[in-house]
């Protein structure tokens, strides 16, 4: 008995001093604002051993005393920097330990969703992903897509006045890059190329680029590429914002959305209307360089989400353009683009089994290209286009052990309708089977596969594999390595089609004789980033295509454009991207971004026609007191060549054609407490004209109003 309570008194004695030793105690603030971050990580490296913080930001951490030597403390929270500290144990006393975070503007605790089709946050993504934050599209001035891309490390932009604007991404050009809209298949593409002028700015959250060979994932046209638009949804219960831009040739951007709560559903409204009455940069002829156009979005979406992450939404979206365009002293064109989708998804945990993703969407696109006579009124020519596709899409994932699996099942069924094509119609059904599988065989490395069959109507069977692998070699840095195969069918279009457009005196005759396109795609990535706002990354990317399909030019005597399309043997395309961002304070940022690219035609290595092989681009933007920012920027763009085929020797000649050019833009705005945004801004300052290629209009101003409440 006597020992029994001795044993006790001790046990009563030391029992204060090992809980004494084994706790951390402390808050986690904002440093800015000293607010407390609730549901921060408080985590000891190497080790189970972590909580999160309460409301107020208080944590208390408990330690084992088995634990024994130097460990670090790490502090992390979405949308800001980690802090660490180092500590030794076992502790003698309780140790207080405060954090006071700063908010990052890296983008690395993003969560992405197009590289591995489900969410990761972009520092922890195997796969290289391009992310262009919204918040940058409204500094930046852009009113549509193809304007925000073309201010991107490693895309180009190139207009026609006729299509509209693509874009080349590593040397592949719209026809070999799948662009989605919160994750469904956009249509609507007109001498295969799509029009990313069309897509409006307002309503995007962020876009997610990917780059390589992605048919693994998506299929034949992710043959170089991805971009994802990820539309902007509801951040409270109730909320309406409106904005109204006005610019050179009375250009009009006006948008506004209003969004509220009924019961467990969130309804959203989206309407965005655009105005240009063009551009005429050659008074001396009757032909204006620039159309005029009316362009109307609207975007309505109905979004439940209900326990257990279960997520439903159902989603509209309706876009109408009309444009035109003087060709001549005879001639104007007249151009109608429509386009509707309908979308549902479904995301819900199916028990303990696997989680299971679903969605069903249909879009439907009709274009209409007329011409005109313009002293009568009388339709020389019409050229209408219609484009149908229904999708169902199915997809479960499960994680198992140190594996996250994704199995799916894709259907497409597609029609297109066309003068334009030998028999004016084409149908198409297709069935996709994939499988991806993420394994983490070390804490610091994950390893992607995935392997699609995709059974076409038309093209027959094709197999897609690809894999990635990536180290996280310190905590604030990542080394990827990715390894993949595309493929690409010629569209109906590229083989059947003939058009002439008269305002550039342009041909484009289809080649029945095309075969299809397929690739291998190697992208080496490096990135590292620190506390102190410092980001960069540097891309080695290589890719080799058999049977690519580009346009080339055909001599003519009375010197017009004439294109047909060709399959070069062999090709390959290879460069470097290299980007960095720097914020050394909160009121400066500057960021820098070039691109080189080579692409040759093989064997005879010749250059094929229309690369640009240096891009560049620099930004600096500036926070001043009363909520004032300046944003300037630059951009270069490296000369391009031509080419024509020399029907005598059967050779491709290279011929000089686009000079290398800067541009060079600005904005300051400045935010009122009421919400309210004031912006006066100006685009292509240096004031460089081009007629002939783009065309680049010169010197444009602008100023804009929006609010939120």
């Amino acid at each position: 008995m006597v020992h029994f309570k001795f044993i006790n008194v001790v046990f009563f004695f030391l029992l204060p001093i090992t809980l004494w030793a084994a706790q951390i105690h402390g808050t986690i603030l904002d440093r800015k604002t000293h607010h407390p971050l609730p549901g921060a990580n408080i985590y000891i490296e190497n080790t189970t051993i972590g909580v999160s913080s309460d409301l107020q930001g208080s944590f208390s951490l408990t330690i084992p005393d088995s634990l024994s030597g130097t460990y670090t403390v790490f502090c992390s929270y979405v949308g800001y920097h980690d802090e660490s500290r180092i500590i030794r144990l076992p502790l003698l006393q309780n140790l207080t330990l405060s954090f006071q975070l700063k908010e990052s503007l890296l983008l690395m605790d993003q969560i992405v969703v197009t590289g591995t089709r489900s969410e990761r946050f972009l520092k922890d993504t195997p796969v290289t992903t391009q992310v262009i934050k919204g918040e940058a599209l409204t500094e930046r001035g852009s009113t549509n897509l193809a304007e925000v891309l073309s201010e991107a490390t490693g895309i180009t932009t190139e207009y026609n006045p006729r299509f509209g604007s693509g874009i080349d991404l590593q040397g592949f050009d719209s026809n070999h890059i799948l662009l989605l809209i919160n994750g469904v298949k956009a249509i609507g593409r007109l001498n295969g190329e799509m029009d990313f002028s069309q897509f409006q700015a307002a309503n995007i959250e962020r876009i997610e680029v990917v780059k390589g060979a992605t048919s693994a994932q998506y299929g034949s046209q992710a043959m170089g590429g991805v971009i994802n638009i990820i539309t902007k949804e509801p951040f409270d219960s109730s909320g309406l914002n409106a904005s109204l831009r006005y610019g050179s040739y009375n250009r009009i951007d006006a948008g506004s959305a209003v969004h509220f709560m009924l019961g467990n559903w969130q309804p959203q409204l989206r309407f965005n209307y655009r105005h240009s009455d063009g551009f005429d940069l050659d008074k001396s002829d009757q032909k204006t360089d620039g159309p005029h156009y009316n362009k109307y979005d609207a975007d309505f979406s109905v979004t439940h989400k209900g326990p257990s992450s279960t997520h439903t939404q159902l989603r509209t979206r309706f876009f109408i353009e009309n444009k035109g365009q003087i060709l001549n002293n005879f001639f104007e064109s007249r151009t109608a683009n429509s386009r509707q989708t309908i979308y549902l998804q479904d995301t819900r945990p199916a028990g303990t089994l696997f989680n299971l993703h679903s969605s069903v969407s249909y879009s439907f696109y009709k274009h209409t290209y007329e011409e005109l006579v313009r002293s009568s009124g009388f339709v020389k020519a019409s050229d209408p286009t219609e484009n149908e596709l229904f999708k169902a899409n199915f997809q479960a994932s499960k994680t198992i052990f140190n594996n996250d699996v994704q199995l799916g099942y894709n259907f497409e069924k597609e029609s297109i309708q066309s003068q334009r094509i030998s028999g004016n119609i084409r149908r198409s059904d297709l069935h996709s089977l994939y499988i991806l599988d993420e394994w983490k065989p070390f804490a610091s490395t994950t390893l992607l596969s995935g392997i699609r069959m995709d059974s076409h109507s038309i093209y027959g069977n094709h197999i897609s594999p690809k894999i990635s692998l990536m180290w996280a070699a310190t905590h604030t840095s990542r080394i990827r390595l990715a390894y993949g195969q595309g493929f690409r069918a010629p569209s109906f279009k590229e083989l059947y089609l003939t058009l002439h457009v008269d305002d550039v005196n342009l041909t484009i005759t289809g080649n029945p004789d095309l075969k299809p396109e397929t690739s291998e795609s190697v992208n080496l990535d490096y990135e590292i980033w620190n506390s102190d706002n410092y980001h960069t990354r540097l891309n080695l990317f290589f890719n080799r295509i058999t049977n690519l399909i580009n346009d080339i030019r055909i001599p003519a005597d009375d010197g017009s454009l004439r294109y047909t399309y060709h399959n070069f043997s062999q090709a390959k395309t290879w460069g470097v991207e290299w980007d960095m961002k720097y914020f050394p304070t909160d009121f400066f940022e500057f960021t820098l971004g070039y691109r080189y690219l080579n692409s040759v035609e093989l064997p005879e290595h010749t250059p094929i026609p229309g690369k640009i092989m240096h891009k560049g681009h620099g930004s600096i933007l500036l926070k001043f007191p009363y909520s004032m920012r300046l944003n300037t920027r630059v951009q270069f763009f490296g000369s391009r060549n031509d080419s024509y085929i020399d029907e005598s020797s059967n050779t491709v000649v290279q011929v000089p054609s686009i000079p290398a050019y800067w541009l060079s833009h600005a904005n300051l705005s400045k935010t009122f407490s009421n919400g309210l945004i004031f912006t006066i801004g100006g685009r292509n300052l240096s004031n460089y004209i081009n007629i002939q290629w783009g065309p680049v209009p010169g010197r444009e101003w602008y100023t804009g109003l929006s609010f939120n409440l």
